[in-house]
């Protein structure tokens, strides 16, 4: 009789302490289209959720920055490195992101300038002034620096029907 209660303790204990959690979820963010863009250009994440960048039309990047240095690569921060598309492809070039810390995340293109014309996004915001301060600031940047190595994803493909 101890044993059973003891372990209806210890599962009420669990549950307590346990409460059911969502899965992991794919988050599929499209980069480029007809106009340089992050669509959406701001996404929530819990961590252990993956967000999978599908690139379109022309090349691309997904390279993080800090708040106050727009289109500047972060030390160590995510870089997919440039990923292209063309039109008649069958597939979509893509980078799975795995969300590793719910703090924001400030995310740019490196190609050209689209840093500056508005390419930016960011993960888990803390507010929409926050991306809104952003923007402004990439678009008051003179160019872009692109990372260097692929860090903090994983390149892929994707059948073009499937993708977002």
């Amino acid at each position: 009789m101890y044993v059973i209660f003891h372990l209806f303790a210890w599962t009420i204990l669990t549950e307590q302490a346990n409460p059911l959690r969502r899965a992991n979820q794919i988050i599929p963010v499209i980069v480029g289209g007809p106009q340089d863009t992050f669509i959406p250009n701001t996404v929530t994440a819990a961590v252990g959720d993956i967000i999978q960048f599908q690139f379109s039309n022309g090349n691309h990047t997904v390279t993080q920055s800090t708040a106050d240095t727009a289109c500047t690569p972060m030390e160590g921060g995510i870089h997919s490195g440039h990923i292209p598309f063309q039109d008649g492809q069958t597939d979509v070039g893509t980078f799975n992101m795995p969300v590793t810390s719910a703090d924001p995340m400030f995310l740019y293109c490196a190609t050209g300038p689209h840093c500056q014309e508005g390419q930016v996004m960011m993960v888990n915001p803390a507010n929409a002034q926050q991306l809104a301060d952003y923007v402004k600031l990439s678009q008051q940047s003179q160019s872009s620096t692109d990372g260097t190595d692929v860090v903090g994803g994983t390149a892929g493909k994707l059948a073009l029907d499937t993708a977002a």
